[in-house]
């Protein structure tokens, strides 16, 4: 080989190393911009995680164990250290239970707790947001498993690009509201104030809870079984728990007899004992915050004392104790100046059990090309936007959610039916609008979401509307 041959094939192979030197850069190189995320909080549940030696109550779950429990009131009333390890169902209950799996020793006590979800309750992993979650905290990733660093190695670009973008401009996300790392405490509890259920209907009909043996997955199941059996060969037991989950979102026609055919299709395959009665799990909406699994404050006390019980009769304590259960909060009344009633007599709407719904779109409105979603009807704020509203609307190109909106709610498939929809413009911060995974079914394929600069950052990291970044634009 020639001088100039082998000079050339070390330029060649330079070219080609050149991009993957370049990502790790940036992913592991460049100052972390994730880190004030909800996500960004993982970080401290696993050095919790890793730092107790002492026989330990690990939680293991989704948000709903993050939004759900009361960690020091456990450790008060079982006598041991408790690891909340449970953040976001976008992670996967597979990877929550292989970052913990080389942390679980002799004496401990893992609860597996997932929300009931097919998602949560399947091997379902997800790479953009453990690439978040592990931002600037790469030391976690020789946790995940094997199978899932072809995954990882797949989505690297992608977030590599993202995280540059934030670094490059100067927006790293920080979250305002409860989904920012800073609300949550030494534990892993969300700290954040929330007094009452912020749904508009007092649940989320995007995402109803469906209690049939199809929603949790055989193999899930069985990965289940095979983690339980490796604790106990380390001398730890593994229970199962349940989720908290919302009453008035249960699918039509689950009954007492359904629930419990669901709990049994559990219990005949799981070799970890299930501790908790399902129905003390299936709650009120008056003790939900802003999901159908998310709790309030008084919903976590309710929650937290019956998870005590059932961890204390694991643990052969047969000794009374008591836990002052709080009142079901009341939601205060939404007022609105009466001046601020629609009356361009383009959208149509119902009051449905008290709560001002848009369900459609009139004759003339469905002539414009730009609506302005209403504030208020009747004297009453309109909240929830339901699925089909613009339904016809072959005119429609802009719709505009101003900053004056009361809206809480936008049903999945609300922007079907209007083909020719390219621009909604949401004037707020995420946290106002509830929105859920088919928010965008049946709209145009070219349908983008613009949002303002100020609010780009924490649209980026929003619990609800992250899924969407790749159809969101920053507002000129």
């Amino acid at each position: 080989m020639t001088k100039t041959t082998k000079i050339l094939a070390l330029l060649a192979c330079g070219a080609i190393l050149l991009p993957f030197l370049v990502i790790g850069g940036v992913v592991f190189a460049l100052p972390s911009q994730y880190e004030k995320t909800f996500l960004g909080a993982l970080r401290d549940k696993y050095d919790r995680l890793c730092d107790i030696e002492e026989p330990k109550i690990v939680i293991i779950g989704g948000s709903s164990t993050a939004f759900g429990l009361d960690s020091a009131m456990i450790e008060e009333h079982t006598g041991m250290p408790v690891v909340n390890f449970g953040l976001y169902a976008s992670l996967g209950t597979k990877a929550m239970i292989d970052l913990a799996r080389g942390q679980i020793g002799e004496g401990d006590i893992v609860v597996l707790a997932p929300e009931m979800d097919p998602q949560t309750l399947s091997l379902y992993f997800n790479e953009e947001s453990m690439w978040q979650a592990m931002d600037g905290a790469a030391g976690m990733l020789p946790a995940l498993d094997f199978d899932d660093m072809g995954a990882m190695m797949g989505g690297v670009w992608d977030f590599a690009a993202a995280k540059f973008a934030f670094w490059r401009d100067g927006n790293a996300p920080d979250p305002a509201g409860v989904y920012n790392r800073a609300n949550l405490n030494e534990y892993g509890d969300i700290s954040y104030e929330r007094p009452h259920n912020v749904m508009a209907l007092g649940y989320d009909p995007n995402t109803v809870i469906d209690l049939v043996p199809a929603a949790a997955d055989a193999a899930f199941l069985e990965y289940v079984n095979d983690f339980t059996d490796q604790c106990r060969q380390r001398g730890a037991e593994v229970y199962f728990s349940f989720s908290p989950m919302n009453r008035s979102a249960l699918a039509e026609g689950t009954t007492e007899d359904s629930v419990y055919a669901f709990y049994l299709y559990l219990a005949e395959n799981l070799r970890c004992e299930i501790i908790s009665d399902i129905r003390d799990c299936i709650m009120d909406w008056e003790y939900f915050y802003d999901t159908n699994f998310h709790l309030n404050e008084a919903g976590v006390t309710v929650h937290t004392a019956d998870l005590i019980g059932d961890i204390r009769r694991m643990q052969a304590n047969t000794q009374p104790f008591a836990i002052e259960l709080p009142e079901k909060p009341e939601r205060p009344d939404i007022y609105v100046d009466e001046s601020l009633n629609d009356t361009t007599g383009y959208f149509v709407m119902e009051n449905i059990d008290g709560v001002m719904t848009l369900t459609g779109i009139t004759e003339e409105g469905r002539k414009q090309s730009e609506l302005t979603l209403p504030i208020a009807c009747d004297g009453l704020a309109v909240q929830t936007v339901a699925a089909n509203a613009f339904a016809g609307c072959d005119a429609l190109t802009t719709i505009i959610i101003s900053e004056d909106t009361r809206l809480s709610l936008i049903s999945d498939g609300a922007f079907a039916g209007a083909p020719n929809l390219v621009q909604i413009a949401v004037h707020v911060h995420p946290d106002i609008i509830l929105v859920g995974s088919g928010l965008m079914d049946g709209a145009a394929k070219d349908a983008r979401i613009w949002v303002k600069n100020e609010f780009y950052g924490d649209f980026a990291a929003h619990y609800f509307w992250s899924e969407y970044m790749r159809v969101i634009s920053i507002l000129r």
